[in-house]
């Protein structure tokens, strides 16, 4: 059984399911009008009219083409992790949403986590406070700040589906955006058991191969290399669920732009019987919403996102059992170090990215 939450998320909802088919008049407009602004904005930057501000550190954006959904945020808290464990000082930059902030400290837990719309503010802090490297989380779009290393995730399914711009499609920019990437990342997910797969994701993902393949093989394309984030075990996100060997929840939440993959992915976790409910990313868990979502699930308990067991704890406390799905960053490259560690390294010290060596060895 599946249910949303509010005006809002249905509509956002409604939006997502147009995208699988061909846009309305309405959406059609709308769509041309943003890629005008968008299109204008970017010739402006590289004309020169809007300039780039250079941080005091160097600066590593993590960002995509899509308005969600492509492993932005786990691909720079798996960098950021991987930095730190070579020994590099690492800030992330983030928009501010508390939820996210929360989700970086837990998976990078060396990293210094800051927020603020105004990331040229924050590298300043961050560089004034001990930090020998800024990544920069969904930061393609956000050009008033200097990148001196660009890497853009690409959802291998996403991009079999519509390539509009929004509202009639979920990308921000064409993928004629990736000349300015330094690095392109296809992101590859998969629920538990390939038989939760339905036709249509499979033909989607084929449908994204085909066109990354061009992509990669286009004149002057940026390096292509391809991660996997694979769902891990259920992890107890408050006291009630460690009591839990085997947990079933009865309630599944997703806060995020594919929740129908999620949802995918915690199944075999879940009871037999369970309830999904989806809300917008980034959405406030309130009181009401809580009260509603503690009725539902009972003791059973709630397995949802890292990012919304964030903030279902705050507001749900112990009184109910919280499960997140972990996630685990596998990259399908040779050799110990992904190329886009060496090439954020290479940044500290240009000969470590010939010799794989730390910049702290």
């Amino acid at each position: 059984m599946r249910s949303g939450y509010g005006v809002r998320e249905q509509i956002e909802a409604r939006i997502r399911r147009a995208w699988s088919g061909p846009p309305g008049g309405a959406l059609q407009l709308a769509s041309a009008a943003y890629g005008a602004v968008t299109g204008a904005r970017n010739l402006l930057y590289d004309c020169g009219f809007f300039t780039c501000r250079r941080a005091p550190v160097p600066v590593v954006s993590v960002g995509g083409l899509t308005v969600g959904g492509s492993g932005k945020t786990p691909i720079t808290a798996d960098l950021a992790a991987r930095l730190g464990k070579a020994g590099v000082q690492t800030a992330i930059l983030t928009h501010g949403f508390d939820d996210e902030m929360d989700v970086h400290r837990k998976l990078a837990p060396a990293a210094r986590v800051y927020g603020d719309r105004d990331r040229g503010s924050l590298s300043r802090r961050a560089a004034a406070e001990g930090a020998q490297i800024a990544l920069l989380d969904s930061g393609f779009q956000h050009r008033r700040l200097h990148r001196d290393l660009d890497i853009v995730t690409l959802d291998e399914a996403s991009t079999g589906g519509s390539l509009a711009p929004l509202p009639a499609g979920p990308f921000r920019e064409g993928l004629e955006a990736l000349t300015r990437a330094d690095l392109v990342v296809v992101v590859r997910r998969a629920p538990v058991g390939e038989e939760a797969f339905t036709r249509r994701c499979r033909d989607l993902a084929e449908r994204g191969r085909s066109r990354l393949r061009e992509l990669e093989e286009a004149p002057g394309a940026p390096p292509f290399v391809t991660a996997r984030i694979l769902p891990g075990p259920l992890l107890p996100a408050n006291e009630p669920a460690r009591a839990f060997d085997q947990p079933r929840p009865t309630v599944a939440v997703a806060g995020i732009m594919w929740p129908e993959v999620f949802f995918a992915q915690v199944s075999p976790f879940a009871a037999s019987e369970h309830e999904t409910v989806i809300l917008r990313d980034h959405a406030r868990i309130d009181a009401s919403l809580g009260d509603r979502l503690r009725g539902m699930a009972g003791d059973s308990g709630i397995v949802c996102t890292l990012k919304d067991s964030m903030k279902l704890v705050r507001v749900l406390g112990d009184s109910v059992p919280v499960w997140y799905l972990s996630e685990n960053v596998v990259w399908d490259e040779p050799g110990p170090m992904p190329t886009a560690v060496r090439a954020s390294l290479a940044l500290l010290d240009p000969r470590t990215f010939d010799s794989g060596e730390s910049p702290a060895t």
